[in-house]
């Protein structure tokens, strides 16, 4: 794994790795660790579907070449961010996947 995946670890809440929240196609999901609700919709969108499950949120995005599951608890400062980051299926790059979701959402 690169010191760049590994640095969204470290990510304050609200803060991606690299400092914004405007674009995480060359990211990893892991450097989505630590975004808030806002980034997300920024970035990503609405997602297809969010469930509220006890102290956690779940979003998940869903495009035509992957899936991504994100699953938020509140951080330190009281609002949720994303605390777990995954791409479906494992074939498709996490970087790829990221992007086409970004596509998805500026068409």
């Amino acid at each position: 794994m690169s010191a760049a995946a590994l640095a969204g670890c470290a990510a304050r809440p609200g803060t991606m790795a690299g400092g914004s929240a405007a674009s995480f196609a060359s990211a990893a999901p892991v450097s989505l660790v630590g975004a808030t609700p806002g980034d997300l919709r920024a970035s990503l969108g609405m997602p297809s579907l969010l469930r509220v499950d006890g102290p956690a949120q779940v979003w998940l995005y869903h495009s035509p070449i992957c899936r991504l599951d994100l699953v938020l608890y509140r951080g330190t400062v009281g609002l949720p961010v994303v605390r777990l980051a995954r791409t479906m299926p494992h074939g498709v790059p996490d970087a790829t996947c990221v992007a086409s979701l970004e596509q998805q959402r500026a068409s």
